[in-house]
């Protein structure tokens, strides 16, 4: 299906959406966040606990990222009725441009912030301003199944580098899937080459035509040529768990993913992949989702329904339904998350203390697009490839046509 399809589909099966209450009835507010379904308990629990002042109604966003993106701003556009937005923390700054979020008092951003980890405040702060709540955020990390690192000579207790884990997939005759997004793995891969764990976008697209772009194309030129997986895709998880799956890169929150469920058993996480053993530390992609307020004609109440979902109570709820890591650091060490990470509490907890934050820009998707044109297939990626894309991420942000 196409995203214009996608749109079109999801605006008519909101059109309805009346707020009107009547005397003594909950207002609806309308949620929008993708795999609503994931938290149909979640909304049902805060709604319960409002006293009848509301019912949060999920409204179902698109799978992927990027009509994820274009879905949004087109309902917000157009005055769709969505009163919190399940916002990917990599279009906050952007959609945050658009002036179509509320405006956050000091004392809402204080309680809307009060006690969450400092890297998930960071990635929701645009030129200073608090625009949305931070909800979960997570690392990515390196998932293996049964004895698949020993039986390819790697040892899994410390973080191994992208060329050894290829070579290693290679020589047992394993799969090395990659979940999420290509521009995540590049990023990682640049600004882990730097062995800086933050770049803004004009340094990050410097960087890209520079050595640390080498690098990164190194990495990606060795993956393809071992033939042990044909990088990101949506069907990563799936691939893994399907026989020969050995190793995979994705998001924590992917261990409790429905696809890697015959595999659980087996299931075992080592920190993510080095671009070279002179780094010596890993710095894993960090991404999240955070929830944002629309410019609506019942700001308060929904502002009620983000200050539940974010609550103790809920971030524990969310940890355990769903494996996404909690923003409140109280949560974080909770018995909650050290029960549903078991043993790889530790890899987790330094994934996100050396992990790599995603640029705060509303310009990052023009660096998207531009990955995407020059980074995919893998089999395509050549020795001037990053150059290639940084020349043409520069073009974009300097106006050009995608």
């Amino acid at each position: 299906m196409t995203a214009g399809a996608l749109i079109w589909g999801s605006l008519a099966a909101c059109g309805s959406g009346a707020r009107d209450a009547g005397p003594g009835e909950p207002a609806t507010v309308h949620w929008y966040v993708a795999e609503a379904s994931r938290y149909a308990a979640l909304a049902r629990t805060c709604s319960d606990d409002s006293g009848g002042d509301y019912r949060l109604e999920l409204v179902e966003a698109p799978l992927d990222p990027s009509e994820r993106r274009v879905d949004l701003l087109q309902r917000l556009r157009t005055g769709d009725d969505l009163d919190v937005v399940g916002l990917d923390t990599a279009l906050v700054a952007e959609v945050a441009a658009t002036g179509l979020l509320a405006d956050l008092s000091d004392g809402e951003v204080d309680d809307l912030t009060q006690g969450r980890t400092a890297a998930s405040v960071d990635a929701v702060t645009v030129e200073g301003d608090v625009v949305a709540a931070p909800w979960t955020y997570e690392p990515q990390v390196l998932f293996h199944r049964g004895s698949s690192g020993e039986r390819a000579g790697l040892d899994m207790t410390a973080p191994v580098t992208w060329d050894r884990l290829s070579a290693g997939a290679a020589l047992i005759g394993g799969s090395l899937q990659v979940a999420g997004s290509t521009t995540d793995w590049v990023r990682a891969l640049v600004v882990g080459a730097t062995g800086e764990t933050a770049l803004d976008l004009d340094d990050l697209v410097a960087a890209l035509g520079g050595e640390a772009g080498e690098a990164a194309g190194s990495v990606v030129r060795t993956y393809a040529a071992s033939v042990v997986g044909s990088g990101p895709s949506p069907d990563a998880a799936a691939s893994f768990a399907a026989p020969g799956g050995a190793f995979l890169v994705g998001p924590v929150s992917l261990r409790r993913s429905p696809e890697l469920a015959p595999v659980l058993g087996e299931l075992q996480i080592a920190p993510y992949p080095m671009v070279s053993a002179s780094s010596g530390v890993s710095r894993s992609p960090l991404a999240g989702t955070a929830l944002a307020l629309t410019r609506s004609a019942q700001e308060d109440t929904a502002l009620e329904a983000i200050s539940c979902l974010t609550a103790a109570p809920a971030q524990a709820t969310l940890v355990a339904g769903t494996g996404r890591l909690p923003t409140l650091t109280e949560v974080l060490g909770s018995t909650e998350v050290a029960e549903a990470l078991g043993d790889d509490v530790q890899v987790v907890v330094e994934a996100l203390a050396e992990g790599i934050a995603e640029p705060v820009s509303p310009d990052l998707h023009l660096l998207t697009a531009a990955i995407e044109a020059t980074w995919e297939p893998v089999t395509d990626v050549r020795p001037d490839t990053p150059v290639d894309s940084s020349r043409e991420a520069r073009r974009l942000l300097d106006g050009g046509l995608a």
